[in-house]
């Protein structure tokens, strides 16, 4: 398959078809490492799904981790309460 390589931006790149994206299963990180023939790209492995908590077990774990996060930035002064349901974070 031949691509001609076009400007993007300040940059140059290809556009990879719709078919190849398809067979690779859509990718939103690829790899790029440049070898003695040219460059090879390949997607990179592990995937991230999203989903909703199943039960309320599962909802009280993912409250409880954020609570414990939100109540140790507080103690290292990372965030403070800047109102009834609004807080501030130092960067």
């Amino acid at each position: 398959m031949l691509i001609n390589i076009r400007k993007i931006g300040n940059s140059q790149g290809i556009i990879i078809p719709k078919y190849v994206l398809q067979e690779i299963g859509y990718p939103k990180t690829v790899e790029i490492t440049p070898t003695n023939d040219g460059i090879f790209i390949s997607p990179v492995a592990g995937k991230t799904v999203r989903r909703k908590p199943r039960n309320k077990d599962e909802t009280d774990g993912f409250y409880d981790l954020m609570k414990s996060k939100i109540e140790n930035n507080i103690a290292i002064g990372k965030t403070t309460w800047i109102g009834n349901r609004e807080m501030e974070r130092r960067i």
